[in-house]
């Protein structure tokens, strides 16, 4: 989970709002229905609580780097203002959340007697810890605090438990990974800070070449690759990047002459690419630590597998209906901003989505790998949108999404 997911409802956090009010929250009945599920009425109180909470947590986080007006300005580049876009998550995660709920059943989960109390008790500190204006623009009451902060639980346990039921066993043969150490001297075009590409010509391209024949021969001859590296270019370093059958980032064309290595030899000839020109050499036919990694990668990725399996066949017998009208009522003409008491469950959140990281630190062990040279700004940002794209989706339409750590803590588990 994303730092947004450690800032949660609970004791020691009170929400500000801007001097304005936020239009049309204050316009719509908090129990009008904003949705149906299955013919069942949902709330709008419900839905514009949880959109304006995590509203605040997104604006807190991310506010500074897009400004105020974030909410209106097209920041993925997709032709839709950045609210309309998460509104469509919060109201999926909502939508994901309620049918989670109807089969808890399934898979015998409940909420315990003493997670209801520490909601409770949260939900009652919230109500009394913020005033008046803040509550009526969030249509906050205790029930409703209480009820999204029982849904988040009922989330999280649900999603625990039909990932357990996937298969763990991972063989060594299925996430074995090799490790190699490795130069690239690139030939891809560049973009200047004016957005002009530069190709390389005929001539550079050669001295390229060159440059990666001198580093082979020296490293032929014995001399470590980085110390070759650095007698041709001061700024370059050697690179390291693990693969195997079915992942990693490296040319297939490195791959290939990879393949034909043994622990510590290096490939006889420099290895041509559309990207530019590599130096290979083998570390190891066989890296444990990366296949340890591979292996809790598949099993992440099963982890998921199974939950989307099991949540998209609920969710396409189920009937959910949003109420275009009333949803409508909600944009994003004000900051909401978050004033927040660092809380003992706060700082013990645990992030239970974060063993999904390890996929991209196991499959490539530099980012210089990917492509050669350093990041430059314009990927930069463009990286920093899908940061941003990311914590909203796991904030509001994710199964982790603000986990009732704080209101829950070890119950929950």
């Amino acid at each position: 989970m994303n730092k947004l997911g450690k800032k949660l409802v609970a004791a020691g956090i009170c929400i500000c709002m801007a001097a304005a009010s936020l239009t049309g929250c204050g316009n719509v009945n908090a129990d009008a229905a904003v949705a149906t599920l299955d013919g069942e009425k949902v709330p709008f109180g419900i839905a514009n609580f949880m959109l304006r909470y995590n509203q605040a947590q997104m604006q807190s986080s991310y506010g500074s780097m897009f400004g105020e007006d974030m909410w209106n300005t097209d920041l993925m580049g997709s032709g839709t203002p950045y609210g309309t876009t998460f509104k469509t998550q919060m109201m999926d995660s909502l939508e994901e959340m309620l049918i989670l709920e109807k089969h808890m059943a399934d898979y015998d989960i409940t909420v315990t007697d003493e997670e209801k109390a520490k909601i409770e008790s949260s939900a009652k500190q919230f109500m009394e810890e913020n005033s008046e204006e803040t509550i009526e623009e969030l249509t906050a009451s205790q029930e409703t605090v209480s009820r999204v902060l029982t849904l988040y639980t009922i989330n999280n346990k649900m999603k625990k438990a039909i990932e357990a039921k996937a298969d763990t066993n991972v063989s060594d043969d299925e996430a074995a990974q090799k490790t190699v150490s490795y130069v690239l001297f690139s030939t891809a075009d560049t973009t200047d800070a004016d957005g002009t590409t530069k190709s390389l010509t005929d001539d550079e391209k050669k001295a390229l070449k060159d440059n990666a024949q001198k580093v082979l021969d020296a490293v032929k001859g014995g001399k470590e690759m980085d110390a070759a590296v650095k007698e041709v270019d001061e700024e370059k370093t050697a690179s390291t990047a693990s693969y195997g059958t079915d992942n990693g980032t490296l040319p297939d064309e490195v791959k290939t002459a990879a393949d034909k290595l043994k622990d510590g030899e290096t490939a006889d000839s420099i290895i041509e690419t559309d990207s530019g020109y590599y130096v290979v050499q083998m570390k190891s036919t066989f890296d444990k630590e990366a296949t340890e990694t591979q292996k809790q990668t598949i099993i992440n990725q099963r982890k998921s597998d199974k939950y989307e399996e099991v949540y998209t066949a609920w969710k396409e017998k189920a009937e959910f209906k949003v109420e275009d009208k009333v949803w409508g009522k909600i944009n994003f003409t004000d900051k909401v901003s978050v004033k927040q008491t660092e809380t003992e469950a706060q700082s013990n959140t645990t992030e239970a989505g974060s063993e999904g990281t390890t996929e991209a630190a196991g499959s490539e062990k530099s980012s210089e790998a990917v492509s050669g040279k350093t990041t430059e700004a314009g990927s930069e940002a463009a990286t920093t949108e899908a940061a941003t794209t990311e914590a909203a989706t796991t904030e509001a339409a994710t199964t982790e999404a603000v986990t009732t750590e704080a209101a829950t803590t070890e119950a929950a588990e």
